[in-house]
């Protein structure tokens, strides 16, 4: 993907999960009119969309009034299951960065976006993230839970797919998820994500117990 290629102004879904990280793929369903609209639009164009995490109400960061998070991924549409002409998946490209929410169009959110900051995220996706620690930590549970599991397809799974499966397994908020899209680069994501899932006690790492909170 060139960065010359990569589109200013976005049409903007959003999505309270799953997280969109560059290098996966994630499902969403057009239940209503807007969304739509702003699929149709966006297939019948170039085909990118923004996608950005909505805030917990509770909430005091900035664009309350929004309710969205300022930093999204920017991916590419396509149509989802044949039988289900409301489901579109939408494949995470590259992280942006908000600089101006647009006026609505045809009912759906605009922004108009920069992703220089995270330009290196074009080449860690290219290069391939193996997260690891991760992966074996996720082997480790599911071999306990379900020994029968084709692991085959974990390893094909991308490294910020694994990492985003965990963000959902585990009882994060949305700020916690929001921590993980900041990241300063999609290679800080494994460290970042390991700390979350630190328990309060002796560093231990657990899927069932809570993470430490930043919100």
């Amino acid at each position: 993907m060139k960065p010359d290629n990569l589109p200013l102004v976005v049409p903007i879904v959003p999505l309270e999960e799953p997280l969109l990280l560059p290098g996966t793929v994630v499902p969403f369903t057009a239940d209503e009119e807007w969304l739509q609209s702003l699929a149709e639009e966006v297939l019948a164009g170039d085909g990118y969309v923004g996608v950005v995490q909505v805030m917990e109400p509770e909430t005091d960061l900035p664009d309350e009034e929004l309710g969205l998070f300022t930093v999204g991924c920017l991916g590419r549409m396509e149509m989802g299951r044949p039988e289900n002409p409301d489901e579109f998946l939408v494949g995470g490209v590259v992280r942006f960065r908000v600089i101006e929410w647009l006026e609505p169009e045809n009912g759906y959110p605009r922004a108009r976006v920069d992703w220089m900051e995270f330009l290196d995220d074009l080449q860690d996706v290219e290069t391939g993230l193996p997260f690891s620690a991760l992966r074996e930590i996720v082997r480790q549970r599911v071999e306990i839970h379900h020994p029968d599991f084709d692991f085959s397809v974990m390893e094909r799974m991308a490294g910020t797919e694994i990492a985003t499966a965990l963000a959902h397994a585990l009882p994060f908020c949305a700020a916690e998820r929001q921590a993980l899209m900041e990241a300063p680069s999609l290679r800080d994501i494994e460290e970042l994500l390991l700390q979350l899932m630190l328990m309060a006690g002796p560093g231990s790492i657990s899927f069932y117990h809570p993470p430490l909170r930043v919100c």
